[in-house]
């Protein structure tokens, strides 16, 4: 908002305060209510019991006497205008108000004298005795003629009154001598039936207890936000501003406080009421200062002499003595504050402090009630009614204000919050991807070491390289750690727990860091027996701790012995790592399993790291459901002790045990088919590519390397592929995005993915699968588990080709009975009337018979001409059998005879079309079998003029749900596997079918 129309708004909002006072004002102070005059009061005319009217205007006063009611009549009366300071008709030398006198005043009831009525005095100057109609019905505190003689109190009070005559006369003895700002009856006096005037009493104290109310318990509430939410001292001025206001309600106007302390002194309650407001002041400007600190200070320095001295003089003088000159000083402290405030405003605004103007309006509306106090209290003669709206306006104002200041805040928090969750996401994308890139050097390290160990070497160099390795694998060792700790903060390590041998792990581990200790006089010593009971673990994430700890004790060694020892008790197994090393003191130990801890930078450490280990060695032990403790002095040594529960199997070996006799040399030889099998290979790395190209072509297979997604679709269909194998961080073609993009054309048996990634995430590893995946492997890669997971997706996928092709044969093997029957009743017809027909019937069949049993329908292709002849022998046998009802149409070029095509499948779809298509027909149906060539390859078409299909059942035959199917089904998948492409089936119901595929034009299955 605009400094202009904030102001604007401002000066709108004093307005509106300013108006609902003066129409308060104006309520109680109508024109049209009797006056006073001369003494007299003419209430006859007015509505007393609708509400209460004032007793103002000129009453008859007695100056120094204290006449009875009765002797009125004999002393001659001066006029004095009630309510107000009657100094000016005492006869004091010093013009102070001190003195006595009487007061008095008639007022006309009319004639209705069963009616009470009820007088209500806010307060008389300083002591006081009340007669109606000639009796005394009430003295507030020791009426004198001196200050000895006379005891101070000025307290609200009510007296009841029956009219006599359709009048009552009021007379009041009234001494001052200790109130030196004011004399007489200086307070409102009201007068009305008795209920109207205990009915504006009642509404009266009720506003007043609320007022009180909401600002103690607002100031309550700033209490609690400064001791748990804002660690701010402007809150703490800001209530005391608040409670100053509330307890000045209880001290002022119907003196509540009086209901709980009946017997205040005098001088206390006009102490308090000083206290209270001017306390009230200083807090509200203290707090707006606080809001601008940097403006006005030496203003403030001034008027922080100023308080500190108004309150002091306060305490320690007495009212009377403090009167004489704390008059001028509380000026000071009140009117100061009222004129800074518009500049601190100002100020406020400049900084664009957010919802300052409720803030603003708070202020403004809690200034104007002491104000106005201020006013009432001081200025003599004012009768002013209790207004609560400033109170409770300032309230609102003030709720508004933390309201919107809460919603800011919330929503800067939640701004904030998602602020942070994208950088937190930024960070752990930074780290995936900065992982991937780390990893890929590892993995070619390790790999060609590998690949280097795998051949005979001269003993230096096998050294030399196993060194390498086993650097690389520790490297890999410290980019897990930072990986590990962002998973670990979102919950993303999954374990997968098993029966482990710790002896072998320790073993491992201590030859993975033997160069790590060379030249060095540091022995490692596995204390574990080799017969220890198996413990229940993550294998990978106990090798982690172990590594970890192993690696921190040699970095704080300089010799001696790191060992590793374990223990059994109450069905855990307790593994502790003790070295010889430099030690940790009490407040290192404290703070050693923190993030990114180390130890003082003035400590000679062997190593160095991120100190993250020993972290996530915690917190993998504390999902593991084990426990941590730390034992060590400085000069002697450390000792990591934690627990593992104990598996309930025994005997059980560890695959560690494999690998700690050869951790780098040892490369098992995966079982591999024979025959030569083709890889696609798919990275974006030069160097990746070659050494997993040189890793898989010493195992015998066929590598086809691409750099990235598209040039590996385009050559797809060059050849037919054993096996993908594909990077999954790559650019404009994630790995992911190509396996979506090869399952289009080949289902996860027809072509083997194996994906490649340096992100181990759950989710990661998910989206893999979701994609249409195989398996996947972790960057870097092993060479054996590279290997291995190769050969067992290729098995699989031989033996499911396999599969396919038997299960072909043993559909073609299954031969229907009513095959069989029909074909035997046609030959026995034959051999009556046709001989010739029925020998060569015989031939066919027997044919027929050999074609289906042979050992090649076992193979993964046959020859096109070698496929025919089976089909001529099946088409012949059903001509025989329907005679003239069967026109059978061949064409079949030359050239594509020497094609291959997947035995029985031609067949397959050819007795198909004659069994489906001769199920309900009485007249001819035409079957065409065409092959021919094409500029794309062989293209093999069976048509029919049937029965026909729709849409639905194309779909479902071809998708293997539909049993009496089952052949077509087969046959393309066989296709597909073969050729990445099946059937294309084209039918309508009633009007026939159309089934073709595409032969690539190789010979003999090359």
């Amino acid at each position: 908002m605009e400094k202009q129309k904030v102001w604007l708004v401002v000066l709108c909002f004093v307005m509106i305060l300013t108006g609902f006072r003066f129409a308060w004002l104006y309520a109680y102070n109508h024109p049209d209510m009797p006056k006073a005059e001369k003494g007299v009061v003419d209430a006859a005319k007015t509505d007393l019991s609708e509400r209460p009217v004032l007793l103002d205007g000129e009453w008859a006063f007695y100056p120094e006497q204290l006449v009875g009611p009765n002797d009125l009549s004999l002393k001659k009366a001066k006029w004095l205008r009630v309510p107000s300071d009657w100094r000016e008709k005492i006869r004091n030398e010093h013009g102070d108000p001190y003195g006595y006198g009487t007061f008095h005043l008639r007022i006309l009831t009319g004639q209705n004298e069963r009616e009470t009525y009820r007088i209500r005095f806010m307060g008389i100057d300083s002591a006081s005795r009340v007669f109606v109609n000639g009796q005394m019905v009430k003295e507030v505190g020791r009426l004198g003629t001196n200050e000895s003689s006379s005891n101070p109190k000025n307290a609200p009070f009510s007296v009841n009154a029956k009219a006599v005559d359709g009048r009552i006369d009021l007379v009041i003895h009234v001494s001052n001598f200790h109130f030196p700002r004011s004399g007489g009856i200086s307070n409102a006096v009201y007068f009305g039936t008795r209920e109207a005037v205990k009915q504006h009493e009642q509404i009266t104290m009720s506003m007043q207890l609320i007022a009180f109310a909401v600002l103690f318990f607002h100031g309550i509430y700033l209490v609690i936000l400064y001791i748990l939410v804002f660690k701010k001292r402007n809150l703490l001025l800001f209530a005391a501003a608040v409670f100053c206001m509330s307890f000045s309600i209880l001290i002022d106007d119907d003196q509540l406080i009086r209901f709980v302390v009946p017997d205040i002194g005098f001088e206390t309650w006009l102490k308090l009421i000083y206290l209270l407001y001017s306390c009230a002041s200083i807090s509200s400007f203290y707090f707006l200062k606080s809001l601008v600190p940097d403006q006005f200070n030496k203003t403030f320095r001034v008027f922080q002499l100023f308080a500190a001295a108004y309150i002091g003089s306060l305490v320690v003088f007495s009212y009377q003595d403090f009167y004489r000159f704390g008059t001028v000083i509380f000026s000071l402290v009140m009117l100061v504050p009222t004129f800074l405030f518009p500049f601190l405003f100002y100020k406020m605004l400049s900084r664009k402090e957010p919802y300052a103007v409720y803030l603003i309006f708070t202020v403004i509306a809690v200034s104007s009630s002491t104000l106005w106090g201020v006013i009432k209290h001081f200025v003599s003669g004012m009768a002013v009614p209790y207004y609560p709206f400033d109170l409770l306006i300032g309230v609102i104002c003030f709720a508004l204000f933390w309201f919107k200041r809460f919603y800011h805040t919330a929503e800067e928090k939640t701004q904030l919050n998602e602020k942070l969750q994208r950088a937190d996401k930024t960070k752990d994308d930074f780290l995936a991807n900065t992982s991937h890139e780390l990893r890929n050097p590892l993995h070619a390290m390790m790999n060609i070491a590998q690949s280097l160990l795998s051949n005979p070497l001269p003993e230096e160099t096998k050294c030399q390289v196993q060194m390498m390795e086993s650097v690389a694998r520790k490297m890999s060792y410290t980019l897990q750690d930072l990986t590990d700790i962002s998973a670990l903060k979102e919950g993303h390590i999954h374990l997968t727990k098993q029966p482990v041998a710790l002896y072998s792990l320790v073993e491992y581990v201590f030859d993975v860091l033997t160069f790590s200790k060379e030249g060095m006089p540091i022995d490692f010593d596995n204390q574990i027996p080799d017969a220890f009971p198996l413990v229940d673990a993550d294998e990978n994430r106990l090798v982690q701790i172990l590594f970890n700890f192993i690696q921190n004790a040699l970095k704080f060694t300089e010799k001696g012995t790191v060992s590793v020892s374990a223990h059994e008790q109450d069905g855990q197994a307790f593994i502790s790592v003790q070295d010889t090393g430099i030690g940790m003191d009490k407040e290192i130990q404290k703070r050693v399993f923190q993030p990114y801890e180390q130890a003082d930078s003035s400590i000679k450490s062997t190593g160095s790291g991120i100190g993250l280990g020993l972290s996530i060695c915690a917190q993998l032990i504390e999902l593991h459901g084990g426990t941590l403790s730390v034992s060590s002095s400085l000069g002697k040594g450390s000792i990591f002790t934690f627990s593992l529960p104990l598996s309930r199997k025994r005997g059980q070996t560890s695959i560690m045990e494999v690998k700690k006799e050869r951790p780098a040399a040892f490369i098992p030889k995966p079982s591999v088919v024979k025959v030569t099998e083709s890889i696609l290979l798919i990275d974006d790395d030069p160097v990746n590519i070659s050494i997993l190209k040189r890793m898989l072509e010493q195992e015998g297979y066929a590598v086809t390397s691409c750099l990235n997604g598209e040039e590996a679709l385009r050559r797809l269909y060059d050849k037919k592929w054993s096996l993908v194998i594909s990077d999954v961080m790559m650019p404009r073609m994630s790995g992911y995005e190509l396996t979506t993009r090869i399952r289009e054309k080949f289902s996860i048996s027809e072509l083997p993915i194996l994906l490649l990634t340096a992100r181990g995430k759950i989710e990661d590893i998910q989206v893999g699968f979701q994609v249409g995946s195989n398996d996947y492997v972790l960057k870097p890669v092993e060479k054996a588990e590279l290997m291995a997971r190769v050969s067992a997706l290729l098995q699989l996928k031989q033996s499911l080709q396999k599969q396919a092709r038997t299960e072909a044969a043993l559909l073609q093997a299954q031969m229907q009975p009513h095959f069989l029957y029909n074909t035997l009743n046609t030959i026995a017809a034959l051999s009556e009337i046709d001989p010739d027909e029925m020998t060569k019937l015989l031939l066919e069949f027997g044919n027929y018979l050999q074609k289906s049993f042979e050992r090649g329908n076992l193979q993964e292709t046959v020859t096109i001409e070698s496929e025919l002849n089976l089909v001529q022998s099946y088409l012949y046998i059903e001509q025989q059998r329907f005679g003239e009802r069967l026109s059978i149409c061949l064409s079949v070029e030359d050239d594509s005879l020497h094609a291959s095509v997947p035995p029985l499948s031609i067949q397959t779809l050819v007795e198909n079309a004659v069994r489906h298509g001769m199920a309900a027909r009485t007249s001819l149906l035409t079957i065409s079998l065409l092959v021919s060539k094409t500029k794309d390859g062989i293209q093999v078409v069976i048509k029919d003029d049937g029965a026909g299909m729709d849409h639905e059942k194309i779909k479902t035959v071809l998708s293997g749900a539909e049993r009496s199917g089952i052949g077509l089904y087969n046959t393309n998948k066989r296709l597909s596997q073969l050729y990445g492409r099946g059937l294309t089936i084209q039918s309508t119901r009633g009007s026939g079918t159309k089934v073709s595929f595409l032969l690539p034009i190789v010979q003999n299955g090359n």
